[in-house]
């Protein structure tokens, strides 16, 4: 069973500018950023009306019927459907980074498993899902935010792929970036090296595919799956896939930064992590105010540690990527207590998963806010099958 594969996807006939937005997890804290998307989009075809942004999901049931109504529009009138895959080349301030878009088996997929091919990299909050299972329930199109892991030393999948293909779009993203979209057309190529792949990750134990990325999109999409398949819908054969960007966690253009902690009124959480002890460290932030406090060596532990005390006190907390935007936020409120976190070593992870089955929850962030991936390709859930 090959955990990945090429198949259906759509994009806009025309006029795609305006279609790409950022994964719907990011800018929670900052309202204001969606609301100027609203108005940057204005009446163009654009996925941001595919999708219920996180800052504003206790209105999601609000949205739920517009989702449905534009998602079986665009389908109709604005969407053409391609077969194949897409190379993606991102390039920015970072540099330049690739993925290869196609799907993910999601019968390769179990984030509480330690055995599947397809794995979560961090505990899966089983709460999260319904909210985005709702958002998936009222489309008939699959338009996906995850980014996915190979660990491919030997750069045989996608790096051969660079600069090839028909030309599908070629734009300036929001954020400033531009992204490059070429059709995959040698398809029986790159899945044999994915098969290889696939094969030696079995034969040595360790999982094939981390998602590095959107795992709680992922596991809606599983639960959508599994519910289409206990009810007999046929719309279960086309559901089992889920639309992915895969890219290779040896790549100089994957980055892995920290997620950092926001704590709201409880400013006595300081003191217990301050008493957290060891050779590395982390530093809370209050006010204009910085103070680094020891923390363990091994980020992992780190990251495990701190959120203990979070969970056991209960405290409302944010999960922010990028050290301004912490610094941004304490600086603004007066009952914030922020945490930054230390990297993690990428070189490690998919031994580290082998080992330990998961990382502890929001342990690193394939870039900052600005980087994540934007929606782009999009997939029809109609009941064909692959």
């Amino acid at each position: 069973m090959s955990a990945l594969r090429f198949g259906r996807f759509m994009l806009p006939r025309c006029n795609i500018s305006y279609w790409p937005v950022i994964a719907c997890d990011q800018y929670t804290s900052r309202p204001e950023y969606w609301m100027n998307e609203d108005k940057r989009v204005g009446d163009m075809p654009s996925s941001l009306r595919l999708i219920c942004p996180e800052a504003f999901l206790t209105e999601a049931d609000k949205r739920m019927a517009d989702i449905n109504a534009c998602s079986r529009d665009y389908a109709e009138r604005v969407l053409k459907e391609y077969n194949g895959g897409v190379l993606v080349t991102r390039t920015g301030k970072r540099g330049s980074r690739c993925g290869i878009v196609c799907l993910a088996d999601l019968e390769c997929y179990d984030y509480s498993s330690c055995g599947s091919l397809i794995r979560a990299t961090e505990g899966t909050v089983t709460e999260r899902i319904p909210p985005r299972l709702a958002v998936r329930e009222s489309s008939v199109l699959d338009v996906s935010h995850v980014i996915c892991l190979i660990d491919d030393p030997g750069k045989t999948v996608i790096e051969p792929l660079e600069g090839k293909g028909e030309l599908l779009y070629d734009i300036q993203l929001s954020g400033g970036d531009r992204l490059e979209g070429r059709l995959i057309s040698d398809k029986e190529s790159v899945s044999d090296a994915l098969d290889r792949l696939q094969e030696q990750a079995s034969e040595e134990h360790r999982p094939f595919v981390l998602v590095g990325d959107g795992n709680h999109s992922l596991a809606a999409a599983k639960a959508l799956y599994e519910s289409y398949k206990r009810s007999g819908d046929e719309r279960a054969a086309s559901a089992r896939y889920a639309l992915v960007e895969v890219e290779n966690v040896r790549s100089d253009g994957v980055v892995f930064l920290p997620i950092h902690r926001i704590i709201y009124g409880m400013p006595g959480l300081a003191g217990r992590l301050e008493s957290l002890g060891g050779d590395g460290h982390i530093t809370l932030v209050r006010g204009d105010e910085c103070i680094e406090v020891r923390a363990p060596s091994e980020p992992a532990e780190a990251y495990a540690s701190v959120q203990s005390i979070i969970d056991e006190s209960g405290a409302e907390v944010d999960y922010i990527h990028g050290d301004d935007e912490i610094r941004r936020i304490c600086g603004e409120r007066t009952d914030a207590l922020g945490i930054l976190m230390p990297p993690l070593d990428k070189s490690g992870l998919f031994d580290y998963i082998a080992l330990h089955g998961v990382l502890p929850r929001k342990s690193f962030s394939m870039g900052e806010a600005e980087d994540k991936r934007y929606y782009m390709e999009c997939r029809l859930i109609d009941g064909r099958s692959e």
